[in-house]
């Protein structure tokens, strides 16, 4: 009972923090969800005093509700033509970044570890894949900091520069979908990029993230039979295998089935999408309290760099590969 009551504040204000970031979001498309409760959560963690009254609660979002809310979110993948078309292009976009980030990372001296955080958010899923693989290898708090810091702010640049040119860019309008879909490292900015679009452009974009997303179980098993998986005592501050599992086998099932029953599966999207995106705004409210400012300056600006010229480098050479196809 005392360790149940020892979590309530933390999920209280995880929770609080997601609905607000949902009202804003009903107030214009482009403040998603997604994207403002990390930002809130970082904020309110980096400004409250004590906040040891919220950590226990925070840790058990990362830990339990963040595979959970991913998990749900395998209902909004629903693939279309123009997704299936896109399909080699995202599995060599998230290569292509996974490469680079890896070669920039050891190129600027990066140690394996934030190496690895930092190609698993570029490449595939942002923040919440930099959460579950730091979690299963008991990954040190500065390096996930740094990371999540580096790739939110990356990020963010990286959706004003892409989303706010279109015509600039002179692609045609999936192609432009594409970029979003494959360029910016979370599912929230993605949305957030592509809110003025049309309703149809918009879901390829959202459809080629969340196939960017689905990988992730490809990497945690690569992991897990490669034994890059570390065993800590720690059990309570990780996500542990089964929780891991369980994150891949609900986001897969999920999406088989809104995608394999017709009418009946378009209808469990919709009904699973308000619950989605709740459960994972307020793991990314905690994911974002959890965030220490002061890593930065423990880590050096070698993770941000990496970030940047990673990214920069892989749009580069994706843009092109569009432009020439």
């Amino acid at each position: 009972m005392a360790e149940f009551s020892s979590i309530i504040p933390g999920i209280c204000l995880a929770a609080g923090v997601a609905s607000l970031a949902l009202l804003a979001s009903s107030l214009h498309p482009s403040f998603d969800a997604l994207l403002i409760s990390p930002l809130m959560g970082m904020l309110l963690g980096n400004f409250i005093e004590k906040k040891g009254a919220f950590e226990a609660g925070t840790r058990f979002c990362i830990r339990r509700v963040l595979p959970a809310g991913l998990g749900l979110y395998g209902s909004q993948l629903v693939i279309s033509g123009a997704t299936m078309r896109f399909l080699p292009h995202i599995l060599g976009a998230s290569l292509l970044f996974f490469i680079i980030t890896f070669l920039v990372a050891r190129g600027l001296g990066l140690d394996h570890e934030i190496t690895l955080l930092l190609c698993t958010g570029l490449s595939i899923s942002g923040a919440s894949g930099v959460s579950i693989i730091s979690g299963m290898r008991a990954a040190d708090r500065n390096d996930v900091s740094v990371s999540l810091i580096s790739l939110w702010a990356i990020g963010l640049a990286g959706m004003l520069s892409i989303s706010f040119c279109p015509d600039a860019l002179g692609l045609a309008s999936q192609k432009f979908a594409f970029m979003l879909g494959a360029a910016l490292p979370s599912l929230g900015l993605v949305k957030a990029a592509s809110a003025s679009m049309s309703e149809k452009l918009a879901g390829l974009a959202t459809g080629l993230k969340l196939l960017r997303t689905a990988l992730l179980g490809f990497l945690l098993m690569g992991l897990y039979f490669t034994k890059k998986i570390k065993k800590t005592k720690k059990a309570k501050e990780t996500v542990r295998t089964w929780e891991a599992v369980c994150f891949i086998s609900l986001f897969w099932g999920l999406a088989l089935a809104v995608n394999l029953a017709g009418t009946a599966g378009l209808r469990l999207s919709g009904a699973l999408a308000p619950a989605g995106l709740f459960v994972l705004s307020v793991s990314l409210a905690s994911l974002g309290f959890s965030v220490d400012f002061d890593s930065i300056a423990r880590k050096g600006a070698s993770p941000a760099l990496t970030a940047m010229f990673a990214w920069g480098i892989s749009v580069l050479f994706i843009y092109l590969a569009m432009k020439a196809f």
